[in-house]
């Protein structure tokens, strides 16, 4: 009998110390070794769920905060935008039943219905939004089987007024007044100084800004809002996709370091495919853009487009959106400096979430980008006031902002999912220099609409909740110990913590090999208190002044051996014997783990055993 298949007292462990790469939920959970190539890599995790590993230890995501009630349930979310002012900082602009709502995230977070009895239809279930200088365009939505759909809305930083659309090919400058303005019309971008916008197949666009058309009020900003230097767009025509790559979804743009002079790309995005338009960049030549001289478009992906504008998210000098696959994917533009993605699918790590997307409801999907990550919503379902995502999909940039981590082949890090809130909307903006995002959010309690802030600080949810943590190790094989095919029994092990903040629960399990139950291993309690008041008695005069302490530490923490006895659900043999083992751990407050290892005894196995005849 060879020596690695003799029995020994002697433990050996396996483990790890780092956990920067992520999770993979797409490969099978038996770590990767030379025997098993194509298993999951020694420093990524099966999954994780409200956590990361940026820096290469696992700490609970950071905290979601509620900052005000909008609306009760009586009527639906039909979109929104976060507003930049001309001076002082964004806030969101809401669509909720038709209605106008001011949601003051700048401030006070005040709610302040400002629609001065201009009302969309209220049941259209998705609205269109975009912002040119000062200027919020809010379509209703409603153009798709509508011979009168609802002209759009213009906000200006104080007043709402509706759009007059398109009187007539004569009402441009020069001609009759009042001018033609923006008609009704689903998605929008303000892109190369006017605003884009598309009618099912077509798609086109306004005038560019200081023109002829605007007013001196606006210093002729408000040129933008007319519809009078390009015939083919007040003629109610413009560029058009071919039929089967189906209606417009998406207008957007991308970094583009290969842009010729005098064009700018913009993209055109259908479920099926995106198409690049060279949009001519100077007044003269737009004015000259007509049916006989149309501008160049391409086809920039073949299939699978964004199922809409609100989950397009920019990054990198890439755009990332949501598709029906469902995956998620970027559209690389085509200079290679930036050793950029592909236009593949990214998303095969989150499988084990994106495989339950209910495709019928992803034309809602948002996403956004947002403290280096990438942030989109999943798993939409029905709510009454609309359609809801119950998590949130991170992927994250840290591996590629360090010029170390880059060299060592590191790429950005897919971290599971984010769960705890209905997302209806994600939105992010810069605030005096200080990056925050905010959700719209469905109330679980009351089916009410509430404004929350997903936080890069906090350590706990609203109403200091704690945040509860769960994350699953690979199946680790002791190849490290060349004890991959030997049968051994698990002795114990060790979990290397951190940064304890407060009061943790935390919960061991583990399983052997491939049985589908998890076995509880260890339940326990730490704590380190976060300030005077959770140090002392309540009634204590020390817990004044509250002063906050450090976080504490406590590593490593011993893992008993398990129980004995216990028989797995599949094969009734003892759950403590095989050949790889997987460990979860679910973490109830504030710590990080910084490492793991688990001790295993190697057992002598006969030729013949468990064989029958």
């Amino acid at each position: 009998m060879s020596s690695t298949n003799m029995a020994s007292n002697v433990r050996i462990s396996d483990g790890s110390f780092d956990f920067s790469g992520g999770i993979d939920s797409a490969v099978r959970t038996r770590v990767q070794s030379e025997a098993n190539p194509n298993g999951l890599p020694r420093n990524f995790l099966s999954f994780i769920n409200n956590g990361t590993v940026r820096g290469g230890s696992i700490t609970p995501r950071t905290g979601f905060l509620k900052l005000c009630g909008v609306h009760d349930s009586s009527r639906i979310y039909q979109g929104g935008w976060l507003y930049e002012q001309n001076f002082g900082n964004p806030y969101l602009m809401l669509l909720i039943g038709g209605r106008v709502i001011q949601v003051r995230v700048d401030t006070d977070n005040s709610v302040h219905d400002v629609s001065a009895g201009l009302q969309n239809p209220p049941l259209v279930p998705q609205a269109f939004m975009t912002q040119g200088n000062q200027f919020l365009v809010i379509q209703a939505g409603d153009i798709f089987g509508n011979p009168n759909p609802t002209l759009p809305l213009f906000w200006d930083g104080a007043t709402l007024r509706r759009s007059l659309g398109i009187i007539s090919p004569n009402n441009v400058p020069g001609g009759v007044m009042p001018f033609n303005e923006l008609p009704a019309a689903g998605p929008m971008v303000y892109y190369q100084s006017r605003i884009w916008y598309a009618q099912g197949r077509r798609y086109t666009a306004g005038d560019i800004v200081d023109g002829p058309s605007g007013t001196l009020a606006y210093q002729e900003d408000d040129s933008i809002l007319k519809v009078t230097e390009n015939p083919l767009a007040f003629g109610g025509d413009g560029f058009r996709v071919p039929n089967n790559a189906g209606n417009i979804t998406a207008l957007f743009y991308t970094a583009n370091l290969d842009t010729t002079l005098g064009q700018g790309l913009l993209y055109c995005g259908t479920r099926k495919q995106i198409y690049g338009l060279d949009v001519p960049i100077s007044r003269t030549a737009w004015i000259a853009a007509t049916g006989a001289n149309q501008p160049r478009q391409t086809i920039q992906q073949i299939t699978n487009g964004p199922v809409n504008d609100r989950c397009i998210a920019k990054a990198n000098g890439d755009a990332f959106y949501q598709s029906l696959e469902p995956g998620i994917r970027s559209l690389q533009i085509s200079t290679r400096f930036f050793q950029q993605w592909g236009n593949v699918q990214l998303s095969t790590p989150e499988e084990r979430v994106l495989a339950f997307s209910n495709r019928a409801l992803m034309s809602f999907a948002t996403g956004i980008e947002f403290d280096n990550r990438l942030l989109q919503a999943v798993l939409p379902v029905q709510t009454p006031v609309g359609v809801a995502f119950q998590a949130i999909v991170p992927l994250d940039f840290f591996n590629l902002s360090d010029f170390r981590r880059r060299a060592m082949g590191l790429q950005p890090a897919w971290e599971g999912m984010y769960e705890g809130i209905d997302v209806l909307q994600l939105f992010e903006g810069d605030f005096g220099g200080l990056q925050r995002a905010f959700a719209v959010v469905h109330s679980r309690v009351d089916d009410s609409i509430e404004v929350w802030e997903l936080t890069d600080f906090s350590q706990r949810d609203t109403d200091d909740h704690r945040i509860t943590m769960q994350f699953e190790t690979p199946a680790w094989t002791w190849a490290i110990e060349k004890r991959e095919f030997d049968l051994k029994k698990l002795d114990g092990g060790e979990i290397w913590i951190d940064s304890i903040a407060g009061t943790v629960e935390l919960t061991v399990e583990y399983r052997v090999d491939a049985d589908p139950c998890w076995q509880p291993w260890l339940r326990t309690q730490l704590c380190a208190a976060r300030n005077v008041c959770e140090a002392t008695a309540v009634a204590s005069p020390a817990c004044y002044p509250a002063v906050t302490f450090c976080e504490g530490s406590k590593f490593p923490i011993t893992l008993p051996e398990p129980q004995q006895g216990k028989c797995d659900s599949a094969q009734n043999r003892p759950t403590t014997r095989g050949y790889q083992f997987q460990v979860r751990v679910t973490v109830k407050g504030w710590m990080s783990v910084v490492g793991m290892l688990i001790h295993a005894i190697p057992v002598e196995k006969g030729p013949f055993e468990g064989l029958s005849c």
